[in-house]
């Protein structure tokens, strides 16, 4: 369905319990739909990159990077660790980004939905691009607002009371281009 207008966008997909029953469909001349001809194709697997990436929310401020990347180095080689800072106290916010070199050890992370970290039960996700986080946060997608003229609340946060008068909120001051979903 196109989340716009509501209508069918004019293809689907159909899973079918064995491969034997594709290939049936695929074999046969003509097929029809609602007095339609249809033309039936293999749907090709998209690729996807890897995860590399996590969030890490409810940690204290207070944790060190060295017990960080202690804790999280058991799962596997760390690449990199975000910590991000509050831009208006200059301290450093209750969640952590880490990027491990490896798909393989954000599978064994994500084993568990939360962690204890130097005392702190530690809540873990995937972490998400800004842009997917914020269509989430605002709802500025097709889900649920089809009737909603001009969809999302036009990126200012509108009901929190501020004066941004339309421009973006800034969610965190880092920079990194990834949020929690």
């Amino acid at each position: 369905m196109d989340p716009n207008t509501g209508r069918s966008r004019g293809f689907g997909f159909i899973l079918f319990k064995d491969a034997a029953s594709v290939e049936k469909v695929l074999d046969q001349k003509e097929h029809r739909l609602d007095g339609r001809v249809i033309d039936p194709k293999k749907a090709m697997a998209m690729k996807k990159d890897p995860v590399k990436k996590i969030f890490v929310g409810g940690l204290n401020p207070e944790a060190t990077e060295e017990k960080i990347r202690e804790y999280f180095g058991e799962f596997g080689e760390i690449e990199a660790i975000e910590l991000p800072m509050d831009p208006k106290t200059n301290k450093r916010r209750g969640f952590v980004f880490i990027t491990f070199k490896e798909e393989e050890p954000v599978k064994k992370v994500l084993e568990k939905k939360f962690h204890t970290i130097s005392g702190s039960k530690c809540e873990i996700k995937v972490a998400q691009p800004k842009e997917v986080y914020q269509q989430q946060q605002y709802g500025s997608g097709g889900r649920g607002n089809r009737n909603r003229g001009n969809r999302g609340s036009g990126g200012g946060g509108g009901s929190q009371g501020s004066t941004n008068y339309g421009k973006s909120q800034r969610r965190g001051g880092h920079q990194n281009n990834y949020k929690p979903y």
